[in-house]
């Protein structure tokens, strides 16, 4: 049972009146400046012919802060948080308005129906964004998010920025800019002239208000101080109403729900337009799916706390899908808007939503705040902002190449020229090769490595063990990893040609391609191995495959590698693959098994006279092995040391399971045991012929005598073992070293 203690902590806290005086007021500064991006986002997508739908489209934006603040702020894992309109989807919306309006005024609709087909279109990107953002976050795949490239967010992210910073003077002059001079020419005339450098001003304000003043309180202080200057001097000085007149919008009346289900119902629908801007409607929801995440991962850092991606996503689609259902636009978890009302003193989720209370209380009076704020403010607002996301966009997280960089600014440059559809598919492209050509960077060769630096796990006859030495370099074994595609086959390819033709001398026989660490490749690559296979074919090489899985053995099998009239060979695991490579090199310099010398002269050779060994062999028992006879077992006493004089031992010992892992072979004129047999520790392992074998057996007992009876024998057998010990521990020491 739990203790009280814990109870209590697990207990919500009762909202005091302090707590609830700091979130109402927290929400009341944060109401403001939602309310202030509202009315310049409204102007930016309701401009020009679009310009009478200002009223439905800001009260569809704050209807969308309103039901998506609330659900932010009662859910989000990273409280207190605030939620409106996206920045960046806001300028993905106004590109996708402009696109449904272009294609109706060609068909000759009316303004009215421009504007109703426009919020319809706003209703189904805000609607299929929740299902997107929900869908995320239901299957839990918000992590995945996470593996779009820099590159392309860098690009979508850039060009909206622009477009937000372009947008603010066509907010002023009511007018689309071009590249002609003509359009250009517009900014320096007497009537937007001055509009635009009051808006550049005010941007400016705003950043140097931050220094004066805490940065929460930056743009809510500029933007009232600029309110009420502005408004003085225009109702104070001007006394041309036209000239004062051009620095507002057109005054449309209070504002209008709109209700997206009636419309439809009522209403025609174009729905063929509709669905020629589906790309802009998809790049609402994946730019607001990357701003989201980009939003939640610094606010994360912020706060340092970690957010639970996957239920963000969740709610905030669920926000979306009812913001969609009440008529709102689409908005999320802002970071400004979390950072602004934590600082502004909240202290619990009630700050958000007196955030969204306040915003509904304006929506529902139905004010016409739309007049009230002039067009240099919006259009400055709209700056700001635009340059706030370029400069986060050039703060990369890491050092990015100039490649990176180019990407980039390319997808920037066709997502402002050609729509964000090019943009979609530049990044994709872009994305792919630059994966492509960094992975291609890292190489699949992860090691290599010849027979005279790394053996089988089969200890042979000195002889044979010398020789494969010697011939070592004639053996080539390459240890390959990662995903194998067109972008590092090639690469495999070259490495081993070159390998190839440096060897003249003593021309490569066998090369051993290891894919055990390869999780798979692509048809690019088995072309690449089959130009390899024809290569090595000219040359008299013969290609060794070990650790394939099913998939690509059936590749490498379909392509003929494996078939009778070829050469080449294919085993479970590389130390297989190597063993049977050193059996070709025996068998072509012919030397089996059986050694030149014969196990006497071979035992007298390693204990230094004939003398010697006439001492050593009355100590020494006779024993022959069947296939599959233990010559001892794991586990048991070490009352002996074994010497191999013909046949083949296997080394095991059995995993957690209890099954038998072969570790070492051991092949004719060798020692076995003297590790247990000297330390005095149990058998760490079973040792069990795999062919006929015959073994010489000196026993503890046979072995305490030799040392009583005849000193000289026994230390002779004593350097016998250790020679043996120093050559194994001298190969070993090689092969540590050329793995390293």
């Amino acid at each position: 049972m739990e203790s009280l203690a814990n109870l209590a902590l697990r207990r919500p806290r009762k909202a005091d009146l302090p707590s609830l005086g700091r979130d109402a007021l927290a929400g009341v500064i944060a109401a403001v400046v939602q309310i202030a991006y509202c009315i310049s986002f409204s102007a930016l997508i309701f401009q020009g012919a679009l310009a009478s739908g200002f009223s439905l489209g800001l009260a569809a934006l704050i209807m969308g802060t309103v039901v998506t603040g609330i659900v932010v702020a009662l859910t989000s894992t990273l409280s207190p948080a605030d939620a409106g309109p996206d920045t960046p989807a806001v300028a993905v919306m106004s590109v996708l308005a402009g696109s449904i309006a272009a294609a109706l005024a060609a068909k000759g609709a009316s303004t009215q129906a421009i504007i109703l087909n426009v919020m319809v279109g706003i209703s189904v990107s805000t609607l299929f964004t929740g299902f997107l953002l929900f869908g995320l976050g239901a299957l839990k795949l918000g992590q995945w998010v996470r593996f779009i490239p820099y590159p392309v967010i860098a690009g979508f992210l850039a060009a909206s920025g622009w477009l937000l910073m372009t947008g603010g003077i066509e907010v002023v002059t009511q007018s689309n800019l071009t590249l002609s001079p003509a359009s250009w020419a517009v900014l320096y005339s007497q009537v937007y002239g001055p509009q635009i450098l009051v808006g550049f001003a005010f941007a400016v304000a705003i950043v140097l208000m931050g220094r004066l003043v805490p940065d929460y309180l930056a743009l809510p202080v500029a933007f009232i101080g600029f309110l009420v200057i502005v408004n003085v001097v225009l109702f104070g000085f001007v006394q041309d109403e036209a000239l004062r007149n051009a620095w507002f919008l057109p005054s449309l009346g209070q504002l209008t729900l709109w209700w997206p289900i009636s419309a439809v119902m009522q209403h025609d629908v174009d729905w063929g337009v509709l669905a020629e801007s589906s790309a802009e409607i998809g790049a609402v929801c994946g730019i607001t799916a990357i701003s989201m995440l980009l939003d939640v991962s610094s606010l994360e850092v912020a706060r340092q706390k970690s957010a639970d991606l996957d239920k963000e996503f969740r709610t905030n689609g669920f926000g979306n899908i009812v913001a969609a259902v009440l008529g709102g636009a689409g908005g999320n978890l802002s970071l400004n808007g979390a950072i602004l009302i934590e600082k502004s003193g909240a202290v619990g989720r009630l700050g958000g939503v007196f955030a969204a209370l306040v915003c509904a209380v304006v929506l529902f009076a139905g004010a016409d705040i739309g007049s009230m704020v002039p067009k240099a403010i919006l259009m400055g607002m709209l700056a700001y902002l635009g340059v706030t996301i370029l400069a986060e966009t050039l703060r990369s997280p890491a050092q990015s190449s100039l490649a990176e960089w180019a990407l980039a600014g390319a997808i920037m440059l066709v997502i402002v020229n050609f729509g964000y559809l090019m943009g979609v598919v530049l990044g994709v492209i872009g994305a792919c090769l630059m994966f492509a050509l960094s992975y291609s960077r890292i190489g699949v060769i992860r090691r290599h490595l010849t027979r005279g630096d790394f053996s089988s796990n089969v200890e042979r006859a000195p002889e044979q063990t010398r020789l494969l030495r010697e011939e070592g370099v004639r053996l080539h074994v390459f240890w390959l990893s990662g995903f194998i595609f067109f972008g590092s086959s090639n690469g495999l390819f070259e490495r081993i040609r070159r390998v190839i033709d440096a060897q003249d001398e003593k021309p490569v026989g066998y090369v051993v391609l290891d894919f055990s660490a390869v999780p798979g490749l692509d048809t690019s690559a088995v072309l690449s191995l089959i130009k390899l296979r024809n290569y090595c074919n000219e040359h008299g090489v013969i290609l060794v495959f070990s650790g394939l899985t099913e998939v690509m053995r059936a590749s490498f099998q379909k392509a003929g590698f494996f078939t009778s009239g070829q050469p080449h060979q294919v085993f479970a695991t590389r130390n297989e693959a190597i063993e049977w490579c050193e059996d070709m090199l025996l068998m072509y310099h012919e030397v089996g098994e059986a050694s030149v010398h014969s196990f006497e002269s071979w035992l007298t050779h390693e204990l230094g006279g004939a003398a010697d060994m006439s001492r050593i062999t009355p100590y020494l028992e006779r024993h022959e092995l069947n296939v599959g006879e233990a010559l001892f077992k794991q586990g048991e006493p070490p009352d002996s040391v074994e010497i191999l004089a013909s046949g083949c031992v296997a080394i095991t010992i059995k995993d957690e399971q209890g099954r038998p892992i072969r570790l070492r072979r051991m092949m004719g004129y060798t020692v076995v045991g003297e590790m247990g047999f000297y330390r005095q520790v149990p058998r760490t392992a079973t040792v069990i012929a795999e062919e006929p074998s015959v073994v010489y057996r000196l026993t503890r007992d046979s072995f305490d005598k030799m040392q009583a009876q005849d000193p000289t024998a026994a230390s002779v057998f004593h350097k016998l073992i250790i020679r043996l010990l120093s050559d194994r521990l001298e190969f070993a020491n090689r092969e540590i070293s050329a793995l390293l």
